[in-house]
């Protein structure tokens, strides 16, 4: 990640958040209309890891940005 610029960065890490929030949403779903299996459970939880490492990429940039900016 350090031949990225800032704005690659950003938009790398927001694709990978927008993406898997969508998915996240549509696995949330599937799990809240019937008995879910487990299957469905564990894709859930993957989904919601790549969320959570797309918006904490976004975040991390955006404070080794500041850091490099003092």
């Amino acid at each position: 990640m350090k031949n990225f610029s800032f704005k690659g960065r950003i938009i790398y890490f927001a694709a990978i958040a927008a993406i898997s929030l969508a998915f996240f949403g549509l696995q949330f779903y599937a799990n809240s209309e019937g008995s879910p299996g487990i299957g469905s459970t564990v894709l859930l939880i993957l989904w919601g890891v790549m969320a959570a490492f797309g918006i904490g990429g976004i975040i991390f940039s955006v404070i080794q940005r500041s850091r490099q900016q003092k």
